[in-house]
């Protein structure tokens, strides 16, 4: 693989606090529509801090908060941000069989061009849960046309973790026209991948640590994929019944996240996932591996 250059990049997971799966027991899908919706907020707030920096981010949009929110969707397009996919109704992909998670996909996307966003190229699962056990998934996401994936986080997680999967970019099974998995960078310790790049790992983490690891795994050519949630840029802090532990992995570092992002937006280099897809491409050189159960293989 021919050397690119790495350099930051903003993703945001347009969603509904109760989506997060740390709420499922507490806010389940049936009560959704009767919870206090924030993410027209939420998703402002992030629209005004990146126009302030000047920098155009990927959104990957729920289709269920697209079917609810549609001018949430075309704000972002209007502002000139690229659009991806973040499923329909926020599952565990891992727990869905294959149909489900083609309808479920094909929904997110009829959602989407209601909206006005016709063809994303970009897809994220949720909670990065397209794991070992359906890395097979990957390719009912090519048949249905996405050029890229953002899905595998290649770290110990006890609902998502893969240390075992690449830490690189990679074409799924081989050609050029072969879906490109980008997956979120990590700082390589011996036995150790270190997340650092968004949600609860960027709002507990003190600002230098932070900094000092996204350093480093910009030393090892990791670019900087950051990812929020509107829900993270809000003041609100919903009382759903949390244990003490799942309160601080939702909730904790909230306050910070604001002037951590606005730090970032103030010293990085930025481009869109799918700007950097598209830079890896023209490179050429980029590896093939074909995922299975037990990990990857080299196709």
């Amino acid at each position: 693989m021919k050397a690119v250059e790495p350099r930051d990049i903003v993703t945001v997971d347009v969603e509904e606090w109760f989506h997060g799966h740390n709420y499922l027991e507490h806010a389940p899908p049936s009560t959704w529509d009767g919870l206090e919706q924030r993410v027209e907020r939420g998703t402002a707030r992030v629209l005004d801090l990146l126009d302030r920096h000047r920098v155009t981010a990927t959104f990957f949009v729920l289709g269920w908060t697209a079917d609810r929110h549609p001018d949430v969707v075309r704000e972002i397009a209007r502002r000139g941000h690229e659009l991806g996919c973040h499923s329909y109704a926020h599952p565990e992909v891992f727990r869905l069989a294959p149909d489900a998670f083609r309808a479920d996909t094909e929904r997110a996307l009829a959602a989407l061009a209601k909206a006005g966003c016709e063809r994303p190229a970009g897809y994220r699962a949720p909670s990065f849960s397209i794991t070992p056990p359906v890395h097979r998934y990957l390719r009912i996401l090519q048949d249905l046309g996405f050029s890229y994936d953002s899905s595998l986080f290649p770290i110990r997680h006890p609902r998502y973790g893969q240390p075992a999967s690449p830490r690189r970019p990679f074409l799924l099974d081989g050609d050029g026209a072969s879906l490109l998995e980008l997956p979120m960078p990590t700082w390589r310790l011996p036995g150790l991948n270190v997340p650092f790049s968004g949600g609860g790992y960027m709002r507990l983490l003190p600002w230098p640590a932070y900094r000092f690891i996204r350093a480093r795994a910009r030393a090892q050519g990791q670019p900087c994929i950051l990812y929020v949630h509107p829900w993270e840029l809000d003041d609100y802090r919903p009382q759903v019944g949390l244990s003490a532990t799942s309160s601080v992995r939702s909730q904790g570092g909230q306050d910070s996240m604001p002037r951590k992002l606005q730090k970032l937006l103030a010293q990085g280099r930025f481009e869109t996932m799918g700007d950097y897809a598209a830079r890896l491409r023209a490179a050429g050189g980029l590896p093939a591996a074909t995922l299975t159960p037990d990990g990857w293989r080299p196709a």
